[in-house]
């Protein structure tokens, strides 16, 4: 079990404007890919993780930058519509950079992001005593790991680019990312950047086995809920970041709290489907 209050959970991570493109075909070297529609979200982990960890009932604020045009008042203006705390938001001078993001028919996406719009420095002026943190950004300033330091519960995703070190007690990550790394590579890997603080590392793999290591045994666990022909898988491993943070807030172990944030994701996903669908077919019918 966890020992953390009730008390709001501190979200640090981006928050993006993404362009869905939804193809009509898997992407190819050399080919002429056609696509069917494009549509413009928020999204970015930062954003789906915190707006899961909100579904499920959670108090989030999200720490995080918006640029000052338009698109960054529109952002602000759904974020205080969803009940998010924005008071931890930096605004930025300038315009917004969307990210592209290629959803082929199986629902896997490639993402382009400009490295202008991963650059953005994430800014605390302030400091912060809350008992509950996701991080999920590479470079951070000493006044969040202040805060970090003195959090009962931290939990990081895995940063996949040169990163600083940040106390954190579970660190996320995917195989997809690492394909040609070992688990105990993983763990090295974690265990470097968490500041000597690490628990357990969360490696999920699509609808694969998570395995959960903690330096010495590694324990797998498997997807009991599956979901069939997703078209959009965008978000999946951020919402099972915010399943996981919700099921250990609720007192779960790590293994059980894993079990929890797959079935969450699961459900998730097929909730999600069931709305693009219909949206699909609302479109058709116009």
């Amino acid at each position: 079990m966890t020992d953390v209050t009730d008390g709001r959970i501190v979200v640090i991570g981006h928050v993006n404007h993404d362009c869905i493109w939804r193809l009509t075909e898997p992407l190819r070297a050399g080919g002429r890919i056609l696509w069917s529609s494009r549509e413009t979200r928020l999204g970015g982990g930062g954003y789906f993780t915190a707006r899961r960890l909100r579904d499920l009932g959670h108090p989030v604020a999200i720490l995080s930058n918006l640029m000052t045009d338009e698109h960054g008042d529109r952002a602000m203006a759904d974020l205080d519509a969803l009940g998010f705390d924005t008071s931890l938001m930096t605004r930025l001078p300038g315009e917004t950079d969307f990210a592209d993001i290629l959803l082929d028919p199986m629902g896997e996406r490639t993402i382009l992001s400009n490295e202008r719009r991963l650059s953005r420095e994430f800014v605390l002026a302030m400091p912060l005593s809350d008992g509950a943190f996701y991080v999920n950004a590479p470079i951070l300033p000493d006044t969040i790991l202040a805060a970090l330091h003195q959090a009962r519960l931290v939990v990081s995703q895995l940063p996949l680019r040169q990163a600083v070190p940040r106390p954190a007690d579970i660190m996320i990550g995917s195989k997809a990312d690492l394909p040609a790394k070992s688990i105990t590579d993983c763990w090295s890997l974690a265990n470097a950047l968490a500041d000597g603080r690490l628990r357990h590392l969360v490696m999920t793999d699509g609808p694969q086995a998570i395995s959960i290591y903690d330096g010495t045994r590694e324990i797998t666990v498997a997807i009991e809920q599956q979901v069939v022909a997703v078209r959009d898988t965008i978000g999946a491993g951020d919402s099972f970041s915010g399943g996981l943070i919700h099921a250990l807030l609720s007192g779960a172990d790590i293994v059980e709290a894993a079990r929890m944030a797959a079935v969450l994701t699961a459900e998730w996903l097929a909730s999600r489907e069931q709305q693009t669908l219909a949206m699909t077919t609302e479109k058709t019918a116009l």
